[in-house]
C-alpha cells in the first residue's frame, strides 16, 4: 500500500531533497519553485518532464563505415605510415570520447529533464560497459542515447534491447559465441548482475541460456546488431524449469516472470537514490507494485519520489554523493557552468568516477566506496579551485561564481549562514559548521575573497559530501 509523504511534511528540505535525489539539485530559486507545486504535483513535474532535444546536439564521431574504410586503407601503407595513421586515430578516438562525456556532463547540469539523465546514470552502472574494452565510441555513443531512451519505461523490451547492444556484445563477447562454443559471459551477467542476482539460477541456467545468445553479432560498416543463424543453436534448452526454450527473448520473458526480478531490481533503484536498502515492507510494496506496472521504472520513480518513507530522517542528507553527483551538483548550487573538457574528465577520473569506463561489469560500488583519505583531500582541492577559478584570463577553463549573488555583500554573520544554509545544506547549519563560519567571518571579514573562502571552507566539510 502507498504511504505517501503528508502535506505539513512537504517544505522546503523535501523540495530541496527532491531536487537532489531525482536529479542534480537546484539553486535557491528553483527549490522554491517546487515546492511552491506541492508534492504531488511537483514529482509528476519531475517525472514527466519534456526536453528540447536539439537543445544538446552530440558532438561529432566517426561512423563505422568511415572507420571501415580507414582499416581498409591500411593494408597498402608502409609500417611507418601504418603506425603514424593508427597514432592519428587514437588522438580522434580519445578526443571524441573526452567530448562526450563533456556533452553529457552538459546534459545532466542543464537538462530540463533531469530525472531522466540521472536515471540513465544509473542504467549506465547498472548494464556497465567500458570504453577500454568497447574500444569503439560510436557503439558507446549508441548505447548512451540507448539507455536514456528506455531509462523511464517498461523493463523488459529495455533488456530484449540491451541483449542486442553492439557495445554489450562486444563487453561481454556475445560476437564470439557459436552454437558449437557458446560463450557463457553475457548469459551470466545478465542473471548475477542485471536481473536476479547471485544465488537465484543455476549453473545449467546459465549454461543452456548462453546457447540461447549464440548468432549475436555486430554489423561493423552500420555499427548495429546483426544475427547470424549459421551461428545460432536453434535447438530446445532447458532453462528455469522450462523445457522448450528457443532464444534469448524467450530467456528473458521468463526470467523478467521470477518474482525475484522485480524484487532485485526494486531494491537496486531504491538504493541508488535512498542511499541505504530499502526496509522489507518497503522493498516489497515497490517490487509488487513494480510487477503490476509491467515493470515501468518511471513509475516506480514517481511511487518512491512520492514515499514518506523516501523523506524518512534515515535518507534526507545520509547519501553519499557520487563524484558526477557532487561536481554537477556543485555547478548547479554556484550557478556556474562546469569545468570545461577535459578538466571535468580529469576531476571525475581522478575522484572514481570516469563515466564510460565503469571499473567491471559490476559498475561501481557507491557508497562508501566513493570516499577515501585521499579522495576526500581532492575533493577539498577541487572546491577551492572551483570557488576561486582564474579570474584573469578570458578563456579560463573554470568559471568563478558570482559571490555577490550567493552571499549579499556588507552581510551580517547571520545573514552569511541563512544564505550557505540555503543554498548549500537546505537546512540549518549543522552547529559545528556554524562555528566555524561565524569564526572565520570574525577573523577574516566579508571581502570578496573571504566570502569565496569561505564557500571554500563550506564546501570542505564532511557534511557537504553529503546530500
Amino acid at each position: 500500500m502507498e504511504i505517501v509523504l503528508p502535506p505539513n511534511k512537504w517544505t522546503l528540505e523535501a523540495a530541496a531533497h527532491l531536487l537532489n535525489r531525482a536529479g542534480f539539485g537546484g539553486t535557491p530559486n528553483e527549490i522554491k519553485s517546487l515546492h511552491s507545486l506541492g508534492l504531488l504535483k511537483a514529482v509528476d513535474t519531475l517525472v514527466y518532464a519534456e526536453e528540447e532535444s536539439d537543445l544538446f546536439p552530440p558532438p561529432e564521431i566517426t561512423s563505422p563505415e568511415l572507420t571501415v574504410a580507414r582499416r581498409k586503407e591500411l593494408r597498402d601503407l608502409s609500417e611507418a605510415e601504418q603506425m603514424m595513421r593508427k597514432k592519428m586515430h587514437q588522438r580522434e578516438v580519445h578526443e571524441q570520447t573526452s567530448a562526450l562525456r563533456q556533452w553529457w556532463l552538459n546534459r545532466m547540469r542543464y537538462s530540463s529533464n533531469p530525472v531522466r539523465e540521472k536515471a540513465t546514470l544509473f542504467w549506465h552502472g547498472h548494464w556497465a560497459t567500458s570504453m577500454e574494452k568497447v574500444n569503439d565510441i560510436y557503439l558507446i555513443c549508441q548505447q548512451n542515447q540507448t539507455l536514456r531512451a528506455r531509462a523511464l519505461g517498461p523493463f523488459a523490451p529495455f533488456a530484449k534491447e540491451m541483449s542486442r547492444d553492439p557495445a554489450m556484445i562486444r563487453y561481454l563477447d556475445l560476437n564470439s559465441s557459436t552454437a558449437q562454443k557458446p560463450n557463457e559471459n553475457f548469459a551470466r551477467e545478465l542473471m548475477e548482475l542485471f536481473t536476479l542476482g547471485e544465488g537465484n539460477y543455476t549453473e545449467r541456467d546459465i549454461q543452456e541460456s548462453a546457447r540461447a545468445f549464440t548468432g549475436y553479432r555486430i554489423n561493423p560498416e552500420k555499427g548495429r546488431f546483426h544475427f547470424d543463424p549459421r551461428s545460432f543453436d536453434s535447438s530446445k534448452k532447458s532453462f528455469l524449469g522450462n523445457f522448450a526454450v528457443v532464444d534469448g527473448d524467450k530467456v528473458i520473458d521468463l526470467i523478467i516472470n521470477q518474482p525475484r526480478c522485480a524484487e532485485y531490481l526494486a531494491e537496486k533503484i531504491w538504493t541508488f537514490y535512498a542511499g541505504s536498502k530499502p526496509t522489507p515492507s518497503v522493498l516489497m510494496d515497490l517490487a509488487e507494485y513494480y510487477r503490476e506496472t509491467d515493470m515501468n521504472t518511471g513509475l516506480l520513480l514517481r511511487r518512491i519520489f512520492r514515499s514518506r518513507d523516501f523523506y524518512s530522517s534515515n535518507v534526507v542528507r545520509r547519501q553519499i554523493k557520487s563524484p558526477v553527483q557532487w561536481l554537477v551538483q556543485t555547478c548547479k548550487m554556484l550557478e556556474v557552468p562546469l569545468p570545461a573538457s577535459p578538466h571535468s574528465e580529469n576531476m571525475l577520473k581522478q575522484l572514481g568516477q570516469n563515466i564510460f569506463a565503469p571499473p567491471n561489469v559490476k559498475g561501481w560500488d557507491g557508497g562508501r566506496a566513493w570516499i577515501s583519505s585521499s579522495t576526500l583531500l581532492l575533493r577539498y582541492n577541487i572546491a577551492g579551485q572551483l570557488v576561486r577559478a582564474n579570474r584573469s584570463r578570458k578563456e579560463a577553463p573554470i568559471t568563478p561564481p558570482d559571490i555577490d549573488a550567493i552571499i549579499a555583500p556588507k552581510s551580517s554573520t547571520e545573514e552569511c549562514c541563512t544564505a550557505l544554509e540555503d543554498r548549500f545544506f537546505q537546512a540549518r547549519l549543522p552547529e559545528s559548521i556554524r562555528v566555524k563560519v561565524v569564526d572565520f567571518l570574525n577573523t577574516n571579514g566579508s571581502s570578496s575573497e573571504s566570502r569565496r573562502e569561505l564557500l571554500h571552507l563550506i564546501m570542505s566539510t564532511p557534511e557537504y559530501q553529503l546530500t
